[in-house]
């Protein structure tokens, strides 16, 4: 619905969303185990929309339910590591993707701290199922040298700098591997 332009179907898209997320946060409380992930993706689906409406007070509503779903999901990589660790990683370059909107410098400096960390994840992902997951570490380290080049400074432009020449590396790489 929200992808269909229009001012109401976003706002049916957002209330959908609500609605989504209260009901699983309810069957998250009776049934944990069972609906966190569930709980956890209805408040990606609502993050984005509120994300999507560009005002300060839903852009900061956003990001908690953004915060919220990385904590979903590092409590469930404590039980189920291999199944739920890539969700962590994933969560935490959309939160790095959408503080780095900001204009402020605390903003860029957890957006970098997100995509930092992300990139961590991934490369351990990566280092155990290569095939599974160096595209998406390319990917993450694309953005972590965004992230870098935002701060300015000479030091995170050269850190930038390499981790956009292993992203291409990775890229040509997986390119030689299936062309």
């Amino acid at each position: 619905l929200s992808e269909q332009g229009g001012a109401a179907s976003h706002g049916e898209a957002l209330e959908c969303a609500k609605k989504a997320v209260g009901i699983y946060r309810k069957l998250a409380a009776e049934q944990p185990a069972e609906y966190q992930p569930d709980l956890a993706s209805s408040l990606y689906t609502l993050a984005n929309c509120l994300f999507e409406q560009k005002d300060a007070t839903s852009w900061n509503e956003a990001l908690t339910y953004a915060k919220e779903i990385v904590g979903i999901y590092r409590k469930l990589t404590a039980e189920q590591p291999a199944v739920y660790l890539p969700d962590v990683a994933m969560s935490l370059n959309n939160i790095a993707g959408h503080m780095s909107d900001q204009e402020n410098r605390a903003s860029r400096a957890e957006a970098l701290a997100c995509a930092r960390e992300a990139v961590d994840i991934r490369r351990k992902l990566a280092n155990e199922q290569p095939a599974a997951y160096q595209p998406n570490l390319a990917m993450f380290l694309n953005n972590l040298a965004n992230r870098l080049s935002e701060q300015g400074d000479t030091a995170s432009r050269g850190e930038a700098l390499a981790c956009a020449k292993e992203a291409v590396s990775i890229y040509g790489k997986l390119a030689e591997e299936q062309p």
